[in-house]
């Protein structure tokens, strides 16, 4: 199925995935004062594209296709003339794929076209992630992109779902309910997935690249001495940074002995200093500069609050670890009773869970009662009887509801088995006389409930 696609906050989170992709790849070459004019422009041309793909309403029209025209003619100009010169491969391809993209929205009337335009943008952000100069800076444009995506999908979700819904009842779904829904969405899909995160095992949580793939320096929170960040030229001038880039951008990265590659041991949380470094650098946006002034003084703040607080730590688990060692034979029985009794526990729902003890007492009371006849004398005599029916239709999977009284217990023991009705409804009738009626249950009754006990016994097996 590939529905139209009407709802303007879908469009509203491809625009920002879009922008915020080609921030990621604008940050790459930070360091020559071109970052911001570069966004608000592309930003502009993705702005003007979707709207026309918007004022479409899911619905292909010969404007859409006469626009994406004029925009193809216009990017390949600009590729020819400016992304080419300027960057050289594979830089100006991204551009040029941001160039596709843009004509693209013109006609993106339908959620196929919707997820090819997230997965253009996941192209680009991910070429920006692993290219050598991003940092650990780029994160600021990373994190909003991740949350940009999901309120893509969840909004496009919604929306869908409440057209269907208006469609099939008389109720009109209200653009705040909606908007509370997309939002609420949200923000439960990125906590937990934040959390999922954090509680998976890795060398350090920060750590944001796999061990197999493309490493990138956005990984490794604090920079070694001397490496490359976003901004730095690496052997660009700043005239000469587009037509050098297409030779800078062959060369390797991190970890193929580059010097400029941060090394192992600078992985964890940047220091302040280097994040005011950071902040210092030429190009950096006034409230990206900022707010990593802030996050250095915040970090610096919690530090010294905190430095008593882990030594206090550090002292109780060094005292933990000299006891254990002093008691390291209790400290592994204690261990060993503790899993015993989880064990036993386990064990004890197991056997809940197949019945077995049920089954067992079921048994032991046809030995006691059905053949022994040991039963207790009067209303006693007759609850043991009706409990030991019961127990019999618990292994049946017919367990007595608690609030259940015998009369609807008795139809649901028959609903299924009407063969035993006649057994069933005299023993309860003969419950029910002895529980509730004024004469108590002499030998005759009790005998008579012996017997269709038996019976109930022998033909349930």
């Amino acid at each position: 199925m590939n529905p139209p696609l009407t709802y303007f906050s879908a469009y509203l989170g491809l625009f920002a995935a879009l922008s915020l992709g080609v921030a990621c790849n604008a940050f790459l070459d930070i360091g020559y004062g071109s970052f911001s004019t570069e966004v608000i422009l592309w930003a502009a041309v993705f702005a003007w594209t979707l709207r026309v793909g918007w004022k479409q309403q899911g619905s292909p029209q010969e404007s859409g296709q006469q626009q994406q025209k004029i925009v193809l003619i216009l990017g390949f100009v600009a590729t020819v003339l400016v992304f080419m010169p300027l960057w050289g491969l594979p830089r100006a391809g991204i551009y040029l794929l941001a160039v596709l993209q843009a004509a693209q929205n013109c006609v993106t009337t339908s959620r196929r076209q919707l997820h090819l335009g997230l997965l253009v943008s996941a192209v680009m952000v991910m070429f920006a992630a692993s290219h050598y100069r991003a940092d650990w800076t780029m994160l600021f444009y990373l994190a909003p992109y991740v949350a940009a995506v999901v309120f893509t999908l969840v909004s496009e979700q919604i929306n869908r779902r409440a057209e269907d819904l208006r469609q099939v009842s008389l109720g009109q779904p209200t653009a705040g309910g909606q908007g509370m829904a997309i939002a609420a969405a949200t923000t439960t899909i990125l906590l937990l997935a934040t959390t999922f995160y954090l509680l998976t095992p890795q060398v350090t949580w920060p750590q944001l690249f796999w061990r197999y793939g493309q490493l990138s320096n956005i990984g490794l929170l604090g920079e070694s001495p001397g490496s490359g960040g976003a901004g730095q030229s690496g052997g660009e001038g700043a005239s000469g940074g587009a037509g050098s880039d297409g030779a800078t951008d062959g060369q390797n990265g991190p970890g193929d002995g580059q010097p400029g590659a941060a090394s192992p041991s600078a992985r964890g949380w940047p220091t302040p200093g280097e994040m005011r470094a950071a902040a210092d650098r030429p190009g950096m946006p006034h409230w990206q500069s900022t707010t990593i002034r802030q996050l250095a003084s915040l970090s610096e703040s919690l530090q010294q609050s905190l430095a008593p607080v882990m030594e206090n730590l550090e002292a109780l688990w060094n005292a933990i670890k000299e006891w254990l060692q002093k008691h390291r034979t209790a400290a592994w029985l204690s261990l060993f009773a503790l899993l015993l009794l989880i064990l036993l526990g386990v064990i004890a729902l197991l056997l809940r869970e197949v019945k077995v003890v049920t089954w067992l007492r079921t048994r032991y009371d046809y030995l006691r009662l059905g053949l022994l006849a040991q039963h207790a004398s009067g209303c006693a005599g007759a609850r043991q009887y009706y409990q030991a029916m019961e127990r019999l239709f618990v292994i049946q999977d017919t367990p007595r509801p608690p609030a259940a009284n015998t009369r609807e217990y008795l139809a649901a023991m028959t609903q299924f088995r009407p063969h035993l009705q006649a057994e069933t409804s005299a023993l309860t009738r003969l419950f029910e006389m002895a529980r509730y009626g004024r004469a108590t249950a002499d030998a005759g009754d009790l005998e008579q409930m012996r017997r269709l006990y038996r019976q109930l016994f022998h033909k349930l097996g």
